[in-house]
């Protein structure tokens, strides 16, 4: 947890470190893209949401891949507030993406609300095919 004097801090607690982590995000989270980043997302069972990055080798060498790095950290570390709780983000930039703040902090925040909507689409549909096939189950034991 982020202490009051210090609320803007990036911990390890909000960040996806661990393999496994990063397989359940690709497997069964929300894709969504635009021109300068592709955003997964999907719900952790955590009070914050958590921040995982994938920056390939097309974004350039290793000093422009670390920049871009640490701009997308900060980025999500200032937009915390404006970002909902309890997912697990993983960012993967495009290879031409701008390092400038305000392009990733734009493109992030719209991303997530479109991906939250994408979300919340998934479990209606989700629930509806669960409704049905639990009524028609049901019919069939009468």
């Amino acid at each position: 947890m982020t202490s009051p004097r210090h609320p803007l801090k990036f911990p390890k607690t909000v960040r996806v470190r661990s393999r496994l982590d990063f397989a359940a995000v690709y497997e069964r989270g929300v894709r969504i893209s635009d021109g300068c980043m592709s955003l997964i997302v999907f719900p952790n069972d955590r009070p914050t949401s958590r921040l995982g990055l994938a920056v390939s080798k097309r974004c350039g060498n290793a000093v422009r891949r670390n920049r871009l790095k640490r701009r997308l950290r900060e980025v999500f570390r200032q937009s915390r507030a404006e970002l909902p709780t309890g997912l697990d983000f993983v960012v993967q930039p495009r290879a031409d993406t701008p390092v400038k703040l305000d392009v990733l902090r734009q493109s992030l925040v719209s991303l997530t609300r479109r991906a939250v909507k994408k979300l919340a689409e998934r479990s209606r549909e989700q629930q509806t095919t669960e409704a049905t096939n639990g009524n028609s189950t049901a019919g069939d034991e009468s």
